[in-house]
């Protein structure tokens, strides 16, 4: 679907527009799409490299917990941020954050760097 076809369908009466996440994944099939038929054509895919980590990523251990790793809630009051920022911003990253035993824990260096701290 192009996007001129999608602006179409949600200006039609009464439809609703569609939802960022079916976007997301329109996006996603269209890109996958796209090199599927550049393969077929035995046309060079571009081959991207993922971003190596801004920070140094410290162990996911539980024994640094509290030191290299802190729960959501303590990173939001030590960077005086919302507890809603922090998770959007661990939802963007996931080198920020991980989950153990039903708590996320946020990478101080991480957030730091994030933040413009460091």
């Amino acid at each position: 679907m192009t996007d001129g076809t999608r602006q179409k369908f949600a200006a039609g009466a009464g439809v609703p527009a569609l939802d960022p996440q079916l976007e997301a994944y329109v996006a996603a099939a269209e890109a996958a799409l796209a090199d599927l038929r550049r393969y077929i054509r035995r046309d060079p895919i571009e081959i991207v490299q993922e971003r190596p980590a801004p920070f140094p990523e410290p162990d996911r251990r539980p024994e640094v917990i509290g030191r290299d790793w802190i729960e959501a809630g303590e990173a939001a009051s030590r960077f005086n941020i919302s507890k809603s920022k922090v998770r959007r911003l661990c939802r963007d990253d996931d080198r920020l954050s991980w989950k153990m035993v039903g708590r996320w824990y946020v990478s101080v260096p991480g957030m730091r760097v994030t933040l413009g701290f460091d």
